[in-house]
C-alpha cells in the first residue's frame, strides 16, 4: 500500500522533551523524517521555543538552542507539559503556554507541508504517549488553530504508531509477533504486536509492559538487558525486534544483541513513531485495502449500521466503523422514519457475516403507517470513551412542526 497521487501525510511525534515530524506522499518509498538543519539528521526537535531579545523573532530547533546559549534570547522548554497544566509563562511579557505551543507547532509543521499548505494535507496524525481526554482536547484546539479541518486530524498513541509502522513493512517481519523495546533513561519498556491470523481482516493488538530498570553500573547493563529480553520473549515466536530510545546508544550491547538476533530480524532507530504516524494516516484513508485492523481501549470494536432505502435500493449506512477512534466520533445526518416509532441498529464484528439488531425505542414519537417523521441524528463522543447518539424530531417546518422530542442513547 502506497499513497495515491496527490495525497500527503504528516506524522508528528509530540513529546514532553522532543518532537519529530515526517512527511509521506506518492513519490516516496517510505516516510521522510524532517530535520531543522538541511543535510543533517537532526530529527529530534526540542519541544521548546525561543524569542530573540532584540528583534522579537521566534526561533525553534537548533537555532533556538544556539540563541539561548548566547543569551540573545529567552528560551522556554517542555511546552507540551506546560500547556497541559495551563501554565502562564513569563518571557518579555506573560504568555499562555498553550499559545507558545501553537507558535512551536506552526514552525515545526512548516518544514513538512506540501506546496498547497495545510489545505493539501490528506491526514496529519499526532502520535502521543497516551490518549487521554486532556491530551485530545488540547490537540484538537491546536489543530483548529493551525487551520486543519476535523477530518484531516487523527490522534493516537505510540502503540498504534508501532503497529502501523510494522504492518507497512515486509509481511515476513510480522509473520509472527513483533517486539519493540524502548529506553530513554534507565527503564526498559516492551511493546508486543500480535495479529490474529484467524480473522479477516486480521485483528491486531499491542500489549505494553515495563520490564524494569537497568542497574546503576553501566557495565552491568548488557547482561541485565539480555535477561529482560529472554524473559520478555519467552514462550513467544518473534519475527522482528525494534530498539528505540537514547538509552540504547553506545557500544554496550554485546550479549543482548545475541539474544535479539537469534533467528529474527532486528532494527535500531529513533524515528519509528513519527514514520508510523504517517503510515497510520494512509491506512486510515485506504482501510478497505488493509489486511489488518487495530484494536485498543480507545477504538470502536464493532461496525454499527442503519438499514435505509434510497429509491428502489436497500442498503446499510455506517454510523460507526470498527477501528475508528472513539474520541474523534462526530457525525450528523437526517433520516425519514416510517412505521413503528423505533430505530434499528445493526451491529457487526469485523470479518463476521452475522449481525445483531438493537432497537432504540422513540417513546411518544407521533408516527403512523401512512406518515413519515423527519429525524436528526447526531453522533459524538461522551465521557470515559462512551459514544452517544442524539435523536431529534425535526418535523416539516411551520405547516407541520416536529414534536420537539429528543432522545439520547449510548451505543458502540
Amino acid at each position: 500500500m502506497k499513497p495515491a497521487s496527490g495525497e500527503w501525510y504528516i506524522g508528528i511525534e509530540l513529546g514532553s522533551k522532543w518532537t519529530q515530524i515526517s512527511a509521506y506522499h506518492g513519490k516516496m518509498t517510505e516516510p521522510e523524517t524532517k530535520s531543522t538543519v538541511t543535510g543533517a539528521e537532526l530529527y529530534r526537535i526540542p519541544t521548546a521555543i525561543c524569542k530573540r531579545k532584540l528583534t522579537g523573532k521566534w526561533c525553534f530547533g537548533e537555532e533556538a538552542s544556539r540563541i539561548a546559549e548566547s543569551k540573545e534570547g529567552i528560551y522556554v522548554d517542555y511546552l507540551l507539559d506546560r500547556a497541559l497544566k495551563g501554565e502562564t509563562v513569563r518571557m518579555d511579557k506573560d504568555y499562555q503556554a498553550e499559545d507558545l505551543l501553537l507558535v512551536f507547532l506552526r514552525k515545526v509543521l512548516r518544514i513538512a507541508l506540501p506546496a498547497k499548505g495545510v489545505e493539501g494535507v490528506t491526514k496529519c496524525v499526532f502520535s502521543i504517549p497516551e490518549v487521554t481526554e486532556e491530551w485530545v482536547n488540547l490537540l484538537e484546539r491546536m489543530a483548529k488553530a493551525l487551520e486543519f479541518r476535523e477530518e484531516q486530524i487523527t490522534i493516537q498513541d505510540h502503540r498504534e504508531s508501532f503497529y502501523a509502522y510494522v504492518v507497512c513493512q515486509d509481511p515476513g517481519l510480522w509473520q509472527y509477533d513483533s517486539m519493540l523495546f524502548s529506553c530513554n533513561g534507565e527503564e526498559i519498556w516492551m511493546k508486543q504486536l500480535s495479529c490474529n491470523k484467524k480473522t479477516k481482516p486480521q485483528i491486531a493488538e499491542v500489549e505494553e509492559v515495563c520490564l524494569g530498570k537497568l542497574p546503576e553500573d553501566v557495565k552491568e547493563w548488557d547482561l541485565a538487558f539480555a535477561r529482560m529480553l529472554q524473559d520478555g520473549m519467552s514462550g513467544r515466536i518473534v519475527s522482528s525486534v525494534y530498539l528505540i530510545g537514547s538509552g540504547f546508544e553506545g557500544d554496550w550491547m554485546k550479549e543482548s544483541l545475541k539474544v535479539i538476533c537469534r533467528g529474527r530480524r532486528a532494527f535500531q532507530g529513533k524515528n519509528l513513531y513519527t514514520k508510523g504516524a504517517c503510515y497510520s494516516g494512509m491506512m486510515e484513508i485506504h482501510q478497505e485495502q488493509a489486511d489488518t485492523v487495530y484494536f485498543c481501549e480507545y477504538k470502536i470494536e464493532e461496525h454499527t449500521f442503519i438499514k435505509v432505502i434510497k429509491g428502489d435500493e436497500t442498503y446499510f449506512y455506517p454510523l460507526l466503523e470498527a477501528g475508528k477512534n472513539r474520541h474523534q466520533v462526530k457525525k450528523n445526518l437526517r433520516i425519514l422514519l416510517e412505521g413503528e416509532p423505533l430505530l434499528e441498529l445493526w451491529v457487526q464484528k469485523p470479518g463476521s457475516r452475522e449481525a445483531k439488531i438493537e432497537s432504540l425505542e422513540l417513546s411518544e414519537l407521533p408516527v403512523s403507517e401512512t406518515e413519515r417523521c423527519r429525524l436528526a441524528l447526531s453522533l459524538f463522543s461522551g465521557e470515559e470513551g462512551s459514544i452517544l447518539l442524539n435523536i431529534q424530531d425535526m418535523g416539516w417546518g411551520e405547516l407541520h412542526p416536529g414534536s420537539g422530542r429528543e432522545w439520547e442513547y449510548e451505543i458502540g
